[in-house]
């Protein structure tokens, strides 16, 4: 393959993957007006329109539907052997976008961001907030970090870390409606809900034989979490989430664990990428940035046994008998 061909496929693969132009130029370090002219070269090299082009959208043309599928096996091959080759040479470098869950990416990831970009100084990232699962590949991600149980098999999967599933209230709730001791008691209760938790209008609950599944009610629901912890401080109601949202104020006595001798399914926190068989060296290198600030045990989980730890010595010893 010519260095002619195979800079016009990089550039018509750069635009179907980031959706533009300019969003292609950024990627390839080049301008929107090279990135055109070797679209026009590459449709003059084959005789046929590859994309239609308006002010607002990009869309392939039949003869560019062929001619992609045809050739996008090939061409992946081609463009991760760059990747490979560039990356011997050279540290992480280009732009990576990533997708990090609103709540948890708050808290545990964008703090250490600058970090990050210090470490890697060829490295440029855009980093979206969104609580649903994104289309890595349709979107243009390279990364993303997902919570709960994953379905895309086209992507790989490393597991970061795992949380637990609790329920919290605030003391003044439970002085003032009681704390619940069975799971039935919580129809009694106002319970705040994360709609994306499936099933959010029962809870389960394993540990103790057979699942038992608890339908529950409230009238605020929510689906970003952070919004509901603020409703379970103020004292609105019972709140399932998972112990990396509500660490800290479970560690300063702001929040209260409800029904601790009962468990709910833990949840999987996986970084995912496509399933290429090479991963770019800046994948990699955030992906084990993640592992490191995360840590194992889980940070969330060192703060909460630091503060039962504190308790129990606050206590003081046990008398003796």
């Amino acid at each position: 393959m010519s260095a002619g061909l195979y800079s016009e496929l990089e550039a018509f693969d750069a635009v179907l993957r980031h959706g533009s132009f300019t969003a292609a130029a950024r990627q390839l370090e080049l301008t929107p007006g090279a990135i055109t002219r070797r679209l026009n070269a590459l449709e003059a090299r084959l005789g046929v329109k590859l994309l239609n082009r308006s002010t607002r959208r990009l869309s392939l043309t039949e003869a560019g539907r062929d001619y992609h599928a045809e050739v996008a096996p090939a061409l992946a091959q081609i463009l991760a052997a760059g990747e490979r080759a560039r990356d011997r040479a050279a540290q992480p470098r280009g732009e990576l976008r990533v997708s990090l869950p609103m709540n948890f990416g708050r808290l545990y990831v964008m703090p250490h961001l600058g970090e990050f970009l210090a470490r890697h100084p060829g490295i440029e990232l855009d980093v979206q907030f969104d609580d649903r699962f994104v289309d890595l590949i349709g979107e243009g991600f390279d990364c993303a970090i997902r919570i709960g149980a994953l379905a895309d098999s086209r992507l790989i999967a490393r597991r970061i870390a795992q949380t637990r599933r609790i329920l919290v209230a605030a003391p003044q709730y439970l002085a003032r409606r009681g704390m619940p001791t069975a799971p039935a008691q919580l129809s009694e209760h106002d319970c705040l809900h994360y709609t994306l938790f499936r099933g959010n209008a029962s809870w389960e609950f394993h540990g103790r034989g057979e699942p038992l599944r608890i339908p529950v009610r409230g009238r605020l629901r929510a689906n970003y979490g952070a919004p509901l912890v603020d409703a379970a401080l103020r004292g609105e109601g019972i709140l399932q989430t998972a112990t990396f949202a509500v660490a800290q104020e479970l560690a300063a006595g702001r929040l209260v664990e409800v029904l601790p001798d009962w468990s709910l399914l833990p949840i999987g926190i996986h970084a995912v990428y496509p399933g290429r068989e090479y991963r770019p060296r800046k994948v990699e290198a955030f992906v084990a940035f993640l592992e490191s600030i995360v840590g194992a045990p889980a940070v969330w989980d060192r703060l909460l046994d630091g503060a039962a730890r504190a308790d129990a010595g606050a206590a003081g010893p046990a008398p003796a008998v």
